[in-house]
């Protein structure tokens, strides 16, 4: 039996058939869930058991074609200016020492038998490009990886270990080492190689030395580097290592240099340039 007041359905028993709330008014008075709203900030919805899933959905779809969804969301950002996203996941590490936290835990596993023809990823980042000719000066990516300091005495410390990108390879002893001798740390697909493109192959041996002979296009700040790659494994010392002479030569003209350098320039010391500064755009606080 259940029955409707406003703001608030209550409901006790099974529930045989779906619940539709297509043309479902929204509350506009409280922009904190006005369609669906479970607890506020200031009074979350609590409960102290270990294990606890607060909202638990169990699917099972046998269709052998198509692609079937335990949840779909999507959004459409229809007034200008505006912006959001069609699923926000935050967690928050309140005044204790946590043992471990993640914003987010996406997985793929398979059954004893369980396998893919296609492809099998934990994570996937889809950027669409319209099928028009972007004209504005914007950043986009597919993945974004950012820390964000929240105040001025932000710092992880000298015990912390802190990347933009962690790549783990975890499990099994014998399942970790069979990993280790197959994987690739990156697979990029899509590329075709040219000059100035983001993959180059070709380079000269006299330019990159040994087998780096191919690079990969990346922007730090506003300035454009290029990762250099090699065709095979290094297994000695580069060959065009510089002859005797220009050694001797470039210690001299270093010499030379450091002289004249140090008695006119005193004791001045030279600070980075804003340009040449990795900030890359500015943003908006992730909240």
């Amino acid at each position: 039996m259940g029955f409707l007041t406003r703001g608030r359905v209550w409901y006790k028993g099974t529930i045989l058939t779906r619940l539709d709330f297509t043309g479902v008014q929204v509350n506009s008075d409280n922009t904190d869930g006005g369609v669906t709203k479970i607890g506020t900030e200031s009074v979350p919805i609590a409960e102290d058991t270990a294990g606890m899933k607060f909202l638990s959905y169990y699917f099972d779809s046998g269709a052998t074609s198509g692609d079937s969804r335990g949840l779909y969301l999507r959004q459409y950002l229809t007034g200008a200016g505006g912006g959001g996203e069609a699923l926000r996941a935050y967690t928050t590490v309140s005044n204790v020492a946590a043992a471990n936290a993640h914003g987010a835990h996406i997985s793929l596993d398979f059954g004893d038998t369980g396998t893919v023809t296609g492809q099998g990823v934990a994570m996937r980042g889809t950027l669409h490009l319209p099928n028009v000719a972007l004209t504005s000066n914007v950043t986009m990516s597919a993945v974004q990886g950012e820390i964000w300091s929240d105040g001025a005495a932000s710092d992880p410390g000298a015990s912390t270990i802190l990347s933009y990108f962690r790549a783990n390879n975890g499990g099994n002893a014998a399942g970790m080492s069979d990993v280790d001798d197959e994987a690739y740390f990156f697979d990029i697909q899509g590329l075709t190689t040219g000059v100035g493109s983001t993959f180059e192959s070709g380079l000269s041996a006299w330019t990159t030395r040994e087998n780096l002979t191919a690079s990969l296009k990346i922007l730090v700040g506003g300035t454009t580097y290029y990762i250099p790659l090699a065709t095979a494994i290094l297994t000695s010392s580069p060959s065009q290592s510089p002859s005797a002479s220009e050694s001797v030569s470039a210690s001299a003209s270093a010499s030379a240099s450091e002289s004249v350098s140090g008695s006119a320039s005193g004791s001045a010391s030279q600070s980075p340039s804003a340009s040449g500064s990795a900030s890359g755009s500015a943003s908006a606080s992730p909240s």
